[in-house]
């Protein structure tokens, strides 16, 4: 979901209807099951042959009882962007109303194609406007840049995200009352017609996929050979020896990276440890400090 949405281009609300329809069933399943998802996020969805939305990654998913049964999980996971504010708080929290509002976000993002803020954190702008019940100066911020300006969302679609979106965990939409909401009885294009549109959208993002992987690899090949050359230029010559990796490994063992000082004094390199020790010797010694060995 995450790539066609970045790659392809945004959704219009019945596209989008048509998949959020298929994710609220699947998450409602999950949750009749006792299962809470807590990873919820558009890379987490994904399409089948038929563009038919299926939930993947059940990494973090944890019964919705709770480990003691008291119905309220406690553990900080999942993905930063998309936690709900209890989660943020460190309060317990009930699975089912954080998947609620982790999904929120993927429409917003299917819709806007970009997410609805940051993180649900006070110091959020976007976020506080609609934790301070501010959602006309949320709406009409989102809408400033976009074709149609202040109609590019409708009016049910904000009333769905608000409910969605709610700071206090007991007043925000269950999958039962999303499914229900006016919004989601709205018109959606048929299974023909997404097929249709996707066999494109498909085809793009292949494309660009395949693209950015080989561009991956000739920056890869390109670092490799640059690393080739620099260990063949400075580091120790082993005599007659012709393989290469002698001349990337350095002469002395390297330890375990511990972490000892401060951030500005630590750093690190691709280059040859042994060359870079060479060179602080010798910048050392110009400037006349005595080494101890």
């Amino acid at each position: 979901m995450f790539d066609f949405v970045a790659i392809s281009g945004r959704f219009d609300e019945p596209l989008a209807r048509y998949f959020f329809t298929q994710f609220m069933q699947g998450l409602s399943f999950c949750h009749e099951q006792g299962i809470t998802h807590r990873d919820l996020k558009p890379e987490n969805l994904l399409l089948d042959k038929n563009f038919t939305l299926k939930i993947a990654d059940f990494g973090f998913a944890a019964p919705i009882e709770g480990r003691d049964g008291s119905g309220h999980l406690t553990t900080k996971l999942g993905t930063l962007n998309y936690m709900a504010p209890e989660i943020h708080l460190n309060q317990p929290y009930q699975g089912e109303q954080i998947d609620v509002f982790a999904s929120a976000i993927i429409l917003f993002i299917m819709v806007a194609q970009h997410p609805p803020f940051t993180s649900a954190q006070p110091q959020d702008p976007f976020y506080r406007c609609l934790a301070g019940k501010r959602g006309d100066i949320f709406w009409r911020t989102h809408c400033k840049n976009k074709e149609g300006g202040e109609a590019f969302f409708s009016e049910e679609f904000k009333h769905l995200m608000e409910f969605m979106l709610k700071l206090e965990p007991s007043q925000r939409a269950t999958v039962s009352d999303v499914i229900k909401h006016p919004w989601m009885q709205g018109p959606k294009p048929s299974k023909e017609d997404v097929m249709a549109e996707f066999a494109n959208r498909d085809l793009l993002v292949k494309q660009q996929l395949e693209q950015q992987k080989k561009e991956k690899e000739a920056e890869k090949s390109k670092f490799n050979e640059q690393q080739k050359r620099q260990a063949m230029r400075s580091s120790h010559v082993v005599e007659e020896e012709k393989d290469a990796s002698v001349f990337l490994a350095p002469l002395k063992p390297m330890g375990n990276y511990e972490k000892l000082f401060a951030t500005k004094t630590e750093f690190f390199s691709t280059y040859n440890p042994d060359d870079i020790e060479n060179h602080l010797v010798q910048q050392l010694q110009k400037i006349g400090v005595k080494l101890y060995a």
